[in-house]
């Protein structure tokens, strides 16, 4: 069964600056998570939206899909997720193909 994660992190928060990159126990929100689904063994792939470039780089650092900057037009307060989610499939589906299962994560 191929399942895909896909991590939602967005840049600017309204309430709490930076919170994806918040230090907890030594490490900042957003590697937990990274974290959680690499050391889970559940997905056959780990793809991170996000329109954020230093998030980007700390993806990489543990083997996470990071191909693109989040266009601006899906990084706003008023975005929903699904229509993240959506274009994130879509891009993967086209270059990987298809999925039997998408598992969402967010950092908080």
């Amino acid at each position: 069964m191929k399942i895909l994660s896909i991590i939602l992190a967005r840049k600017n928060s309204k309430r709490i600056k930076n919170k994806n990159k918040i230090i907890l126990k030594n490490k900042k929100l957003i590697e937990h998570t990274f974290l959680a689904a690499t050391k889970s063994k559940l997905f056959s792939q780990i793809l991170l939206t996000t329109d954020d470039k230093q998030i980007i780089k700390l993806a990489k650092k543990y083997n996470v899909l990071a191909p693109w900057l989040r266009p601006k037009n899906l990084s706003n307060d008023f975005t929903p997720s699904y229509k993240v989610i959506i274009h994130a499939y879509n891009w993967y589906e086209k270059k990987y193909g298809k999925v039997d299962g998408i598992f969402v994560l967010q950092p908080t």
